[in-house]
């Protein structure tokens, strides 16, 4: 019976693996460390977004970045898995859907178990208590320098690993 039970067990899962379920487990599973990450950017301004995308580069445990210029089209992204974020940063003050809408929808979406960070121009300790309590991981005002940048995006990297 024990013996029955077990080939049972290695069909069910060569089944799932045949039909791709596995690929969808990994996706999912909040356990699984990447190799290199995949950072979803959601970023308004074509000027940060390039220098944000410098710094991520230098970065030797981030793969792919997809940018996404306001929270709509961030959804869209993910809704139609064109990408599977290990890590968001999100810019707060963006058109259609703004960082805090976006962090909120995140909150409550199944599809959204990654760690979101904010990176934002914004110095008031309002949107930083606004952005936490909506599930940032983090809040960072963005530096002066590329170098400043690279350096923070570094240590928020360092801590998702």
């Amino acid at each position: 019976m024990r013996m029955e039970s077990n080939q049972d067990d290695v069909r069910a899962r060569t089944s799932r693996l045949a039909s791709g379920a596995l690929d969808r487990i990994r996706l999912s599973a909040p356990s699984r460390r990447p190799l290199r990450l995949w950072v979803l950017l959601v970023e308004d301004d074509e000027a940060d977004a390039y220098l944000i995308r410098r710094a991520l580069a230098k970065n030797p445990w981030v793969g792919e970045v997809a940018l996404a210029e306001d929270g709509v089209e961030a959804l869209e992204l993910i809704d139609k898995g064109w990408v599977f974020p290990d890590l968001a940063i999100v810019d707060l003050h963006m058109p259609r859907k703004d960082g805090f809408g976006l962090l909120r929808d995140f909150g409550i979406r199944d599809s959204a178990p990654f760690p979101s960070v904010v990176l934002t121009s914004s110095r008031a300790s309002a949107d930083a208590v606004r952005s936490t309590r909506l599930g940032a991981l983090e809040v960072l005002t963005k530096p002066k320098t590329e170098h400043e940048l690279a350096t923070a995006l570094d240590r928020v990297i360092r801590g998702v690993l």
